[in-house]
């Protein structure tokens, strides 16, 4: 299947006389489109009805208007993108490239937006997928390998004081001390015999055992057979589940190889961000092809899920 990407460049490469015959049939193409989506008749987000009138346009979105609340509503009424001028397409787009790990210039570049507005639209993505999974936390039955890795704690996009507890240092570099340091950020994971899987930064270095117990306490339940490595700090959960150790833990380091390939191909993320990324690659590590769609009907699920762009680049952040 194309992608608005494909499209792009096709147009560009395109000789200039044949230009307006490709506009005009987009034209036909996008009326079409327009004229069908007439026929349908969505349901007020606000109370459920189906008493629907159309009502002019807002932001270049076909308005409507609710017979039995008196409320005007469009299609993106109460959902995370509530307030966008970006097209489904576009949306579409920027979440197949974050799911892909295209880089946020590459996909501004493709689309022919800026910086700042595919940052915002990626972080509005990341913060929807991690806020599903709050209010939904992802149950942990059946055998289920446990582990932890350990990334390089980053500043990226911030300036590095002078009390800071470390130097700076350029994309690439390791950690100025050798092992397991306060440099290095502890993600905590999980991967199910089902695919379920868990991501979930808590600490720095080695976590406690009620750190284990925060992340993956109220996960399991009496079903649940967690295999581990020999971290005894897992034995806080012995009284929710069996907890066992094994030297074959291949699911779960599986899922931190993915982990750190995404991170090392985006040049490191902000740690301040990383719960955010971790809950997109636990929801994405092992997908098929529908994840995107998946997470487009998640960003406009009409369940009030809108945040604005300081909300979502303040709210929930990891600090530690």
């Amino acid at each position: 299947m194309g992608t608005l990407v494909d499209i792009i460049a096709l147009v560009k490469e395109m000789p200039e006389e044949y230009l307006n015959e490709t506009l005009e049939k987009v034209r036909e193409i996008k009326e079409k489109a327009k004229n069908e989506e007439k026929g349908k008749n969505p349901g007020c987000p606000h109370c459920g009805s189906t008493r629907i009138v159309r009502n002019g346009h807002q932001g270049r979105k076909q308005a409507h208007l609710c017979r039995n609340c008196g409320r005007s509503f469009v299609e993106t009424s109460r959902s995370a993108i509530e307030r966008s001028q970006s097209s489904a397409t576009v949306w579409k787009q920027v979440i197949s490239d974050t799911v892909n790990g295209i880089s946020i210039d590459k996909t501004a570049e493709s689309l022919d937006l800026t910086h700042a507005t595919v940052f915002n639209m990626r972080h509005k993505i990341l913060y929807c997928v991690e806020q599903s999974l709050i209010a939904q936390p992802t149950e942990l039955s059946g055998v289920c390998e446990a582990d932890e890795t350990y990334v390089l704690e980053s500043v990226k996009g911030k300036k590095i004081t002078e009390t800071y507890h470390r130097k700076p240092r350029k994309h690439g570099a390791i950690a100025s001390k050798r092992g397991i340091s306060n440099e290095y950020i502890c993600v905590c994971t999980s991967v199910t015999g089902d695919g379920n899987k868990v991501a979930i930064a808590i600490n720095r270095a080695t976590p406690s055992s009620q750190e284990i117990e925060d992340v993956f306490g109220g996960r399991v339940n009496e079903d649940t057979v967690i295999l581990c490595d020999g971290n005894r700090s897992y034995g806080v959960l012995e009284e929710k589940c069996t907890v066992a150790m094994t030297k074959r833990i291949n699911k779960v380091n599986g899922f931190h190889s993915f982990i750190k390939e995404r991170l090392d191909s985006a040049r490191g993320v902000s740690t301040v961000y990383l719960n955010r990324y971790n809950a997109l690659f636990s929801s994405i590590y092992a997908a098929d092809e529908s994840v995107v769609d998946d997470i487009f009907n998640l960003m406009t699920a009409q369940v009030g899920s809108f945040s604005s762009i300081s909300h979502t680049k303040s709210d929930n952040l990891l600090f530690i």
